[in-house]
């Protein structure tokens, strides 16, 4: 038995030797010799890009392929893929003119082959598209702007008008990467104006200008001082001993130091309240204060119908009634529950701004239905509303 421990141990001792001696790596040798180029290049032209699909040399220490190539005067760019790929995309083209693009083919040392030269020729560029596709219309406090972007590409919408000072200059940004979308640029007179809308893409390529002239339709801030809570039998149960009632949510106070609307322990969802205007009005938007120190989370409303109505039948049935809008509402940052980010805070804090349409009939009664809060639970707390539209 102790010849053979022996003999095992000898073998471990021989085997492990042997092993640390296979995984010693040896130093990189450098070299000044170049790799062979690409070959059998082709191209398919792309919106704004092009793929470019070429046969690697046959080169052991090939490292990767290099793409240099300029987007505009002064913008050079490069692209790099690894030798395990035979194609890539080179982008940020915004133009469909043509554009000359080097191959270079590289090894562990760094060594560049002799370009291979190709000409490209994008299609027309995401930001152009957009550009194409925008409808600009009048709309409460200013304009309304609809577009498309099939290439889900990230962009930046600017609208132009004259400020304070009488300087043609950006008064709003949207920034999307959505397929189609629409937003407002409000807080203008009621007279005639001239706007600007272009498309800014992530590279600095800008699209030329669109040029209207609209008057933006009459809004007002309505008074809240008019607006008085009405109680509905199918109306949620408050909870008093939480915050309070309806009428909390027209104090002007967007904090927690007055007190805040807050349902009961018997409350579910769906839930609603109702209030009553003081006037009929046009309404072009509604904006409501999450609870502070609760921003997307806990009892504040996420999944909002806002209904309207000039007679509300006493049974509190949704007869009489018409469903102006709905509306979900969308955490900026998207992080998980509990985290808040700077933009998260900010939004929060200017207040979740819900659109009605522009063929929405005029209402004096309103009823803000909850069909889901921030913690899928039955109560619903938040702090304040502000409505606005044309009462005239």
């Amino acid at each position: 038995m102790k010849k053979i421990l022996t003999i095992y141990f000898i073998g471990m001792i021989i085997l492990i030797t042997n092993s640390c001696k296979q995984d010693t790596l040896a130093p990189v040798v450098k070299d000044n010799v170049a790799p062979g180029s690409v070959t059998h290049v082709a191209v398919v032209n792309l919106n704004g890009a092009a793929k470019i699909s070429y046969s690697l040399p046959n080169d052991a220490d090939l490292s990767y392929i290099r793409a240099e190539y300029s987007i505009r005067k002064g913008d050079n760019r490069e692209t790099k893929v690894s030798r395990y790929n035979s194609s890539m995309i080179v982008d940020g083209f915004g133009d469909t003119v043509q554009y000359q693009v080097k191959l270079y083919a590289v090894d562990k040392s760094e060594n560049a082959s002799a370009p291979v030269i190709i000409n490209v020729h994008p299609l027309k560029p995401p930001l152009k598209l957009v550009r194409d596709s925008l409808i600009v219309s009048p709309d409460f406090g200013g304009i309304n702007i609809k577009f498309s972007n099939g290439q889900k590409a990230s962009l930046a919408i600017i609208v132009l008008a004259n400020d304070s000072l009488g300087q043609f200059s950006p008064i709003n940004t949207n920034y999307t990467n959505l397929r189609a979308g629409d937003f407002s640029t409000r807080g203008l007179p009621a007279v005639n104006t001239k706007f600007g809308v272009f498309v800014r893409d992530r590279w600095g390529n800008l699209s030329d200008t669109l040029i209207v002239n609209l008057k933006p339709l009459f809004e007002e801030l309505l008074d809240r001082n008019k607006i008085k809570p009405i109680v509905l039998p199918t109306d949620a149960q408050l909870g008093p001993q939480y915050g309070g009632g309806v009428d909390k949510l027209f104090d002007g106070d967007i904090t927690n130091n007055s007190g805040y609307y807050h349902t009961g322990d018997d409350s579910k969802m769906p839930q609603q309240f109702t209030y009553d205007m003081g006037v009929q009005a046009k309404l072009s938007r509604l904006s409501y204060f999450m609870r502070q120190g609760f921003f997307y989370t806990l009892h504040n409303p996420r999944v909002v119908e806002i209904w309207g109505s000039n007679s509300p039948n006493p049974d509190g049935s949704y007869s009489g009634w018409n469903l102006l809008t709905s509306h979900t509402q969308v955490k900026p940052s998207g992080l998980p529950e509990g985290q808040l980010s700077q933009d998260d805070i900010d939004a929060a804090n200017a207040g979740e701004t819900i659109s009605f349409p522009l063929d929405a009939p005029k209402v004096r009664y309103i009823r803000f239905r909850t069909l889901k809060n921030w913690s899928n639970g039955s109560y619903v707390n938040f702090n304040e509303i502000m409505m606005w539209g044309d009462s005239k």
